[in-house]
C-alpha cells in the first residue's frame, strides 16, 4: 500500500535528531500544534519516544522559549517535521 502511513511511524525528521539539539528553531505559525503564532526554540531535547503517535509528520520538542533573544520558559512543542530544517530556520547555540 502506497502512500499509507501507520500511527505508530517514527517522525521523518530531515536532520537525524541529535542534530537539532542546541540549534535555535523558529516555527512559523501552523507548524506547532496546540499553539498561535510563531515559536522561537532552543532545543534541549528531541522525543523521538512519544512522537511516533503522529503519522511520521510531528515530533516532540523540548527547551527553552526565546523571545528578543532571552529565554522566556522552558516549553515543549509539537513540531511539524518540516520546520525541523536547521538549514532553513536554525542557528547553533555555542555552549
Amino acid at each position: 500500500m502506497t502512500g499509507i502511513l501507520s500511527i505508530s511511524t517514527p517522525p521523518r525528521l530531515p536532520v537525524p535528531a541529535d542534530q537539532l539539539v542546541g540549534r535555535v528553531l523558529k516555527v512559523p505559525a501552523g507548524d506547532c500544534r496546540y499553539r498561535d503564532g510563531v515559536l522561537v526554540l532552543l532545543v534541549q531535547r528531541v522525543r523521538l519516544d512519544i512522537s511516533q503517535w503522529y503519522g511520521g509528520l510531528w515530533i516532540w520538542l523540548e527547551g527553552d522559549e526565546l523571545i528578543g533573544g532571552y529565554r522566556l520558559r522552558w516549553t515543549q512543542g509539537l513540531v511539524h517535521v518540516a520546520a525541523c530544517h536547521p538549514g532553513v530556520n536554525a542557528e547553533r547555540r555555542g555552549a
